[in-house]
């Protein structure tokens, strides 16, 4: 029970989540993937958790082929079985792992990593967050996902604890849209600094970001 409980590489132990949580954020998206075809567009959602995400993004983007990940068996399979009421499996698949290692090089339009590089026992902002999440792990697991970002692609990551931009990775985006609100239905999103210290919340930076050419 202990290796569901906690998994190498979790961050959200909570597997909270809901549909159509995010409808500012997908339709950015949308307008920034509309040059593409829409039925070669490629998607990863990372801590697809339930699958209510990727069903939302299966209707947000009805041809696109979607991958979700994530390391919590008990959600996947869940997942699993809303996929397949939706009949949606022939452009849905998943993958169990805690990281995006596994997937090819530049092979996605768009990686989403939405209130997932997060911890909600963080929620009180303590004044480090070491005890729960660290800035390395954060930094690894980022980099991974975006070298699955296609150049061009997107990578879009909200109510994470840490920010995009203090990862060496980050050098290779541009923003396309950042500023969205800081707080929601899962509460407070404190976020911290590179050596787990808490930051003000106005340093926050989630949101869009353009992989450069």
């Amino acid at each position: 029970m202990a290796l569901v409980l906690r998994p190498p590489n979790l961050f959200q132990p909570f597997t909270t989540t809901a549909r159509d949580r995010y409808p500012e954020e997908l339709a950015c998206m949308r307008d920034a993937l509309a040059h593409l075809p829409p039925d070669g567009l490629r998607l990863l959602s990372f801590g697809c958790a339930s699958g209510e995400e990727l069903l939302t993004l299966h209707e947000q983007f009805p041809e696109a082929r979607i991958t979700g990940i994530d390391v919590n068996p008990l959600a996947l399979r869940a997942a699993r079985r809303r996929i397949n009421e939706a009949a949606a499996g022939h452009l849905v698949s998943l993958v169990r792992a805690g990281d995006a290692e596994g997937e090819p090089e530049a092979a996605y339009d768009a990686v989403l990593a939405f209130a997932v590089l997060r911890h909600g026992g963080l929620n009180d902002a303590p004044p480090t967050c070491t005890a729960m999440l660290r800035f390395a792990d954060f930094e690894r697991t980022v980099t991974g996902l975006c070298r699955a970002v296609r150049p061009g692609g997107i990578f879009a990551i909200r109510h994470a604890n840490f920010r995009f931009t203090d990862c060496a990775v980050a050098a290779g985006f541009e923003p396309v849209r950042t500023g969205f609100p800081s707080v929601s239905a899962i509460g407070p999103t404190p976020v911290y600094g590179r050596h787990d210290e808490l930051l003000d919340v106005a340093l926050r930076d989630d949101g869009l970001y353009r992989r450069r050419a």
